[in-house]
Formats: C-alpha cells, structure tokens, sequence
C-alpha cells in the first residue's frame, strides 16, 4: 500500500471493545499506524512520538488509529501506561 492509496474494508475493536469499520469514516481522512506489539521498545518509542507531537495532527483534523496484533486488553494497558491518546 502507498500513501495516498484507499485501504481495504476492515472492522476492528476499539480500545472500548467497540467496531470500528474503516469504511464508516469514508469523506475523512485516517492515518493508520500499524505497529507489531504493544509495549516493545520500538513501538513505545514510535507512538510516544505521536503522542509528544499530537498537536500537529490534531491540527490536520485526521483521526488517528494506532493498530497492532494485541488485543484490546494489551493497547487499553499500553495507551494508559504512556498517557497515549
């Protein structure tokens, strides 16, 4: 996949167990970052960068999905340990 290129439907849960469905956000924009595990240093590292430069995506008005293989359980945890977003 190449920026700017439309993902494929997909439904995920959201850190409230909820679906989230690609598909339901169509007309705005997503940014998807798809990272492997919650809680390993490279990742810590990659989403606490999001999280320090927030500001300048919530100026963008994009939504910003973090999505990983873990469980719902795993990214509540990792998201309160390092106040992510």
């Amino acid at each position: 996949m190449k920026t700017g290129e439309n993902a494929p439907d997909f439904v995920l849960k959201d850190g409230g167990g909820n679906d989230w469905k690609l598909s339901g956000q169509r007309g705005k924009t997503v940014v998807l970052l798809f990272y492997p595990g919650d809680n390993t240093p490279v990742c810590t590292k990659q989403m606490c960068s999001v999280r320090d430069n927030w500001e300048d995506y919530a100026k963008t008005g994009a939504e910003v999905v973090g999505i990983s293989t873990d469980s719902v359980d795993s990214h509540k945890g990792f998201a309160e340990k390092h106040e992510l977003p």
